[in-house]
Formats: structure tokens, C-alpha cells, sequence
């Protein structure tokens, strides 16, 4: 199995209920109904799209994201795609202020 790199540098193992637990986020952030199963084929959609972009067993927690937002667009769920980017730059800007105030 591979693990994941996230922004701190921090190298864990990989989880696919992550990835499933994000887009479910996004689907209740819409009001957009669901099934499970929906969740469940999506996310293994997107290991399967950035499975290319692994390398020595890592991938990053950008190149799982840029997937999520490409498969949730290509399954026709253009509005949760929306969602998803819309907190994931969010969260862009928390880490930015936060890292500039530690660094003030």
C-alpha cells in the first residue's frame, strides 16, 4: 500500500475513507442527495485517476485533491466539484494566515 504526504511533510499511510469522508462532506454541503455506494465508487474512482502520479509509494495530499475535484466533474456532480474546491481554497487561506503569523 502507499502512503501520503501531507503539507507539513508528514508521510502517513493511506486511507481511502478519507477521500470517501471529503466527498460526502461535499455532497451535504450542496443539500445534494446520495447514496453510500455513490461515495464509495467515486472515491475509489479518484485512487484510481491519480495512481500515475504516485511515486516511490507516495503521493501527495495536493495530487489526491486535484483528482477529487476531476472525478467529481467528470461524473457530472459539476456543483459538488464547486463545493469541494470552494472549502479546499479555504482551508488554502487559513494555512496562509496561520503561517503568517508564526512567522511575524
Amino acid at each position: 500500500m502507499y502512503r501520503v504526504s501531507k503539507r507539513d511533510g508528514v508521510v502517513v499511510d493511506f486511507n481511502v475513507a478519507k477521500i470517501s469522508a471529503a466527498i460526502e462532506k461535499a455532497f451535504v454541503a450542496c443539500n445534494k442527495q446520495y447514496h453510500p455506494s455513490v461515495i464509495d465508487m467515486l472515491a475509489l474512482r479518484v485512487t484510481s485517476d491519480f495512481e500515475a502520479k504516485i511515486k516511490n509509494d507516495v503521493i501527495s495530499v495536493e495530487d489526491i485533491q486535484d483528482s477529487v475535484e476531476k472525478i467529481l466533474s467528470e461524473a457530472g456532480y459539476s456543483d459538488v466539484a464547486k463545493a469541494y474546491i470552494l472549502y479546499r481554497k479555504n482551508r488554502e487561506k487559513v494555512r496562509n494566515v496561520r503561517n503568517a503569523m508564526l512567522n511575524y
